[in-house]
């Protein structure tokens, strides 16, 4: 099924100065693969609903290239079906916010994996990415592109020629972001996309 979705356009790596520095990386072509072909088995539990039960695997950018991403943050993604603090339903949607680091030394990277869900009849997640990340906030501060104004914020803008999956829906297919912290104490990082609002990360940084 074809959807309008933003252009597929290369994004450098951006520092970010002052309290933290970020990373993201762009969206996938259409043309280039999958990470991993086939879904892997998450978990044999009866209270994993199905459309959580398998994992399609997880990609970063590496330059210009698409790449499997580090299997920590492989396995971070993989713990979302059991993770309790996830980011609030609105409309039987959400998105969440993951992360293997939440204590760490000034200037020790964090690194954050985005998952959107959706149990809404007649919803549908645009699973090809990774997607850039819009709507993140460091601290309270804007660290990424902003969200969109108006409009289904999980529909991507512009032209889409690739896979779509129907509700319930899982979509691990969004940028890793990376973030460092020039001061120690307490950080948050929180993801906004209208009037969704993912959990909010509280990172303990040490000197």
């Amino acid at each position: 099924m074809r959807r309008a979705c933003s252009a597929w356009l290369l994004i450098g790596l951006s520092t970010l100065s002052s309290a933290c520095s970020g990373t993201t990386s762009s969206s996938l072509p259409p043309s280039a693969p999958p990470a991993i072909a086939h879904p892997v088995p998450m978990s044999n539990n009866a209270d994993v609903p199905p459309h959580l039960s398998q994992f399609p695997g997880l990609s970063v950018r590496r330059g210009d290239e698409i790449v499997p991403a580090p299997e920590q943050d492989v396995q971070v993604a993989r713990s979302y079906p059991g993770v309790p603090d996830k980011g609030a339903w609105l409309d039987q949607r959400r998105i969440t916010l993951l992360s293997a680091q939440l204590r760490v030394r000034v200037g020790e990277p964090v690194r954050v994996i985005h998952v959107s869900e959706t149990t809404r009849a007649g919803d549908q997640l645009y699973v090809m990415g990774p997607k850039p990340v819009r709507g993140e906030y460091v601290d309270g501060a804007l660290r990424t592109a902003a969200a969109p104004a108006s409009g289904d914020p999980l529909v991507p803008a512009g032209l889409y020629d690739g896979r779509v999956l129907p509700a319930p829906a899982v979509d691990y297919s969004w940028d890793v972001t990376e973030y460092s912290f020039s001061s120690a104490g307490s950080h948050t990082i929180e993801w906004k996309l209208g009037a969704l609002v993912s959990n909010q990360l509280l990172i303990e940084v040490t000197p």
